[in-house]
């Protein structure tokens, strides 16, 4: 339900037309430029909503806003509210303009290569920071020293943020929770983080970059992609909160890769692309990420399905990355595948022989026909505690997918060489 003005409202009688264009200028706490009345007050009720919703509006200056915020604590007076959870959200308001303040100003000068963590960890009042960064060569997140760094666990007190570039891992921010629980002070943290590590690049002054790219695994690899199911949906749904969805969704996804011993080799929109040398870490792979994906829905309340692919052959390495059969092969594969989901092929399947990760079983699904293969593929579901286990058949006319678009790497054979192993 909305107000009249396309807010949501939880719980709260909407206010009719006819209501609304009745009452005088001073029933609302705020009239925009453009003659937009917003958050009646002329009640107890909509005071109350009003309060609740104050941080939600978009005021034309600082001075509107504090204007409103006048009118509407007055109201609050008139009904006899203490407005306790309103105080604190601009106590929060403030602390967060006074951290970005203090940002602009620590980020603006002309820091000396090395010192974004430094500053950082002043600025937002937290001494054990760390910002990683990517790097290709070792296929993780290196610290500043230049070495490996491990992220954060599940259940852990601290945090990590992603940040890429054009769809590239790039650097990661590990931190407190609590510090960048304001999605406003994250974004603005986040933003200025960007614009020195990009800055740090161009001069070649960030370490872990310095290295160039190793090339990906060659010969018989497992491929795995995923994507999330309905994610339009999801889109449609967060609208500007869609981003930071997918921030934590591709998180979940790397932690998962980089602790299974895999390597990520693209990520584009809801896509997620990596290799691995070993069948059965592939596997496991694919296991955490939906076990912390449900984990996370628990937790928060929103359930995002991501479908996962995973295939087993012999693609060719190029300058722009793997191309073959093998990379076709997985898409398909994990279009098949619904949200929640673990498809693997045959080729997988008999990779990993007997040798499968503990608690993890394979369920088979049949031969079906995949768009753009000549031969019908042997599925298989992977089964694992802590997994949905009932799911329809494997979907017959899966979305056309494209293969990811690699980025640049050593070139390697191009020989096209079969998908199935020897």
């Amino acid at each position: 339900m909305t107000d009249g003005n396309g807010v949501i409202v939880s719980g709260m009688p909407r206010l009719k037309s006819s209501k609304r264009e009745r009452l005088p200028d001073r029933a609302f706490a705020y009239i925009d430029s453009r003659g937009r009345r917003r958050l009646p007050v002329h009640d107890k009720a909509h005071v109350k909503n009003a309060l609740a919703r104050f941080n939600q509006v978009a005021f034309e200056s600082d001075a509107a806003r504090e204007s409103a915020r006048k009118r509407l604590l007055n109201a609050a007076k008139k009904y006899g509210i203490v407005p306790v959870g309103f105080i604190t959200g601009e106590l929060r308001t403030e602390r967060r303009h006074a951290t970005a303040g203090r940002l602009v100003i620590e980020l603006g000068r002309n820091a000396a290569p090395g010192e974004l963590q430094a500053r950082l960890r002043t600025v937002l009042r937290d001494p054990t920071l760390t910002v990683l960064h990517w790097s290709d060569a070792s296929g993780a997140y290196l610290d500043a020293a230049g070495k490996p760094a491990s992220l954060p666990a599940d259940g852990d007190r601290r945090g990590v943020i992603y940040l890429e570039r054009q769809g590239r891992p790039m650097t990661a921010l590990v931190h407190d929770r609590t510090i960048l629980d304001d999605p406003d002070l994250a974004k603005t943290v986040l933003d200025a983080v960007r614009f020195v590590v990009e800055k740090d690049r161009l001069l070649g002054q960030v370490q872990a970059t310095a290295t160039e790219a190793a090339a990906l695994p060659t010969g018989f690899v497992t491929l795995m992609m995923t994507d999330i199911e309905a994610s339009t949906v999801l889109l449609r749904k967060l609208g500007d909160h869609y981003g930071p969805l997918l921030n934590d969704v591709r998180g979940i996804l790397r932690t998962a890769v980089s602790r299974a011993g895999g390597r990520e080799i693209d990520a584009r929109a809801d896509e997620f692309f990596a290799v691995f040398e070993r069948a059965a870490a592939a596997v496991d792979a694919a296991v955490a990420i939906q076990r912390a994906l449900e984990a996370r829905a628990t937790r928060d309340g929103l359930e995002v399905r991501v479908r996962v692919g995973i295939h087993s052959g012999r693609p060719t390495l190029t300058d722009a990355g793997y191309i073959g059969l093998a990379v076709h092969a997985t898409a398909r594969i994990c279009a098949a595948a619904h949200g929640g989901q673990i498809i693997a092929s045959a080729a997988t399947r008999a990779a990993i022989g007997t040798s499968a990760p503990s608690g993890i079983r394979f369920r088979s699904l049949g031969r079906h026909r995949l768009p753009g293969l000549a031969e019908a593929e042997m599925l298989f579901q992977v089964q694992a505690p802590g997994l949905r286990v009932s799911f329809p058949r494997p979907r017959r006319q899966p979305r056309a997918r494209r293969p990811p678009a690699e980025p640049r790497r050593a070139p390697g054979d191009q020989l096209e060489l079969p998908h199935s192993p020897a």
